[in-house]
């Protein structure tokens, strides 16, 4: 190779490989999405009827939303870049990372409930209190708290939007603005309690630390769903809910 030719050469893409264009689209996609679970939603409400329990209608609906969340990513990533959806995301983690990962999970739950306690927070009554009612909705909400609503969030905010937003701004900024965003998502399931948003944001920011740490959303994935179950096995235990899980 001459010298020519290296100086012409292109250099390589850098992580990641989508930018603000594919969060157009991917914000494009959201309305179609939400009509979309709400159509299959009414499709199992036709077939299950006054079986289901509110838990279980909400939890459904959001599956739907969350599966189609997950397959536009994959569209987006596959159509446009020609890549797949778990390795571009950042999925993948070794047995031993993750099996080091999970206690971390569970400091931060309980640090996050020792500053709610510090902080006074109350359960007031919210849509997600409102969910547990009976032993299998609790379980219910319990399973889908600490698996799909982790990787769902954590493949949107961690795998999707935060490397976009650190290559613009760095890593502090990005992990800072992507955990102010998921706050303000939650807001309507705690009411809008500053007091609980506070420690949501602290939290997604532990998430997000993790992810610009070992450079995995596997592995924000991982201290979410712990830090989740965490709470839930809390409120078996005590017979409440502790303060600020998302």
């Amino acid at each position: 190779m001459n010298p020519a030719e290296t100086y012409d050469a292109a250099p390589p893409p850098t992580e990641p490989f989508w930018g603000w264009i594919d969060a157009g689209w991917f914000l494009a996609a959201l309305p179609l999405c939400f009509f979309a679970s709400l159509l299959a939603m009414r499709s199992v409400d036709g077939f299950f009827g006054l079986a289901m329990s509110l838990a279980g209608r909400t939890l459904t609906l959001q599956a739907f939303m969350y599966v189609l969340v997950f397959g536009v990513l994959w569209l987006i990533l596959q159509l446009r870049h020609d890549l797949s959806l778990w390795p571009a995301l950042h999925f993948p983690i070794s047995l031993r990372r993750a099996a080091g990962l999970l206690p971390v999970g569970c400091l931060l739950a309980l640090a996050i409930a020792f500053l709610g306690s510090a902080l006074n927070v109350r359960d007031d009554d919210n849509p997600l209190l409102r969910l547990l009612k009976d032993p299998l909705s609790t379980v219910l909400v319990g399973l889908f708290a600490s698996t799909l609503g982790p990787a769902a969030e954590e493949a949107l905010f961690r795998g999707f939007l935060q490397p976009l937003v650190q290559k613009s701004v760095g890593v502090a900024a990005a992990v800072v603005s992507t955990s102010l965003l998921f706050a303000a998502l939650h807001g309507p399931q705690y009411a809008w309690s500053w007091r609980h948003l506070l420690l949501l944001l602290l939290a997604s920011s532990a998430f997000g630390a993790t992810r610009a740490r070992f450079n995995s959303t596997g592995a924000s994935t991982l201290v979410h769903a712990a830090y989740n179950l965490t709470f839930f096995i809390g409120y078996l235990l005590q017979g409440r809910t502790l303060p600020a899980h998302g």
